[in-house]
Parts: structure tokens; C-alpha cells; sequence
């Protein structure tokens, strides 16, 4: 967990999800970081289980692969050190999607009338059991999981489709900070 908390770690394991492989040249240009840091990094998922080089291209050309590792992790560890590692993703990740979650929203005006009407959020509040909710959960993540080939079978993919993000989080529900409620 601790090697991938990094936002550029998260850049390249996200570009080459949607990729079947890049060079660090290649993933340079998609999330806006040097090839020189992007080789750095992809190295370092390499020794972590994360990605893979999938053997020497033409002249320096060195493409990689990201690795099925599943996208899931917990904060729940056994011993401290893994704890702190599991928050410090946790929260880098949270970064990560929160920006690219207000930048989509800063453009969506720009997308097609039929994108905009698709693309959006929602909110709900549920009052559910901790079994309840995992069960949500796990069915919220069954019904994403039919469209997993499309990460890197682009043949599968319909004309028109887009890799569009949808983010999951279930916290409990207060209507105002804590700290305004005590007051």
C-alpha cells in the first residue's frame, strides 16, 4: 500500500488500466510528468507486484503493463504500520479523485447535451445494518464488474463509449460537521 501512495504511482497504474501497455514516454504525455520520473516509478511498482515490463521494444522503447491487481484495499490491518500505510493511500486517493472529480465538473458544460445528461452525481441515504451494506456494495460492484473487459479489450468497447469514472463511497451520514453539531 505504501508504494502506491503516490499521485504519480496512481497516474500511471490508472493510464495503463485503460491501456494495454505504455512506455514511460508514452504514460509522460498522459498524466503530464517527465519520462525520466515515470520510468522511476513504474520501476518501483514493478518491484511491488504492480506492473511489469513486457519485454524490450525497438531502440530504448520499454513498455509495461499494469498487473491484475485488485483495485480494493482496507484500512483495517493487522499492526500499526500497515494501518498508517492503508490511511496514507486512503487518502491520496481521496486527493486524486476529488480533483479529477472537480475538474470533470468545472468542463462538464462543454460535453454534449446527451453527455451531460448521463454524466453527473447523486446522493442517497440509506439506514442499513453493516451486512446490508456490504451486500450494497458487493451488488454495486457486481454490476460494474460486467463492463471490466472493456478496460483493455478495446474491441469490446461500443462505438461511441468513453472511459467514464463513477466513484463509490459509503460514510456515515451526518448533515453537518461534527464539530458544528456539538456547539
Amino acid at each position: 500500500m505504501r508504494a502506491l501512495a503516490h499521485p504519480t504511482r496512481i497516474a500511471l497504474i490508472e493510464a495503463l488500466r485503460l491501456r494495454e501497455t505504455l512506455t514511460a514516454t508514452e504514460a509522460s504525455a498522459l498524466i503530464g510528468e517527465s519520462p525520466t520520473n515515470c520510468a522511476f516509478h513504474l520501476r518501483a511498482l514493478s518491484r511491488f507486484g504492480f506492473v511489469e515490463e513486457v519485454g524490450a521494444g525497438p531502440g530504448r522503447r520499454r513498455p509495461w503493463r499494469a498487473l491484475d491487481v485488485p483495485p480494493a484495499f482496507s484500512d483495517v490491518q493487522d499492526d500499526e504500520q500497515s494501518s498508517a500505510a492503508a490511511r496514507a493511500l486512503s487518502d491520496v486517493l481521496l486527493r486524486h479523485w476529488l480533483e479529477r472529480l472537480q475538474m470533470a465538473q468545472a468542463a462538464r458544460h462543454t460535453e454534449a447535451a446527451e453527455w451531460q445528461e448521463a454524466l453527473g452525481g447523486s446522493q442517497t441515504v440509506v439506514h442499513a445494518s453493516v451486512e446490508e451494506l456490504q451486500e450494497m456494495v458487493a451488488d454495486i460492484r457486481a454490476v460494474l464488474g460486467r463492463y471490466d473487459d472493456r478496460l483493455r479489450d478495446a474491441t469490446a468497447r461500443p462505438e461511441g463509449s468513453r472511459p467514464v469514472e463513477l466513484l463509490l463511497f459509503a460514510q456515515p451520514y451526518a448533515p453537518r460537521p461534527a464539530a458544528e453539531a456539538d456547539s
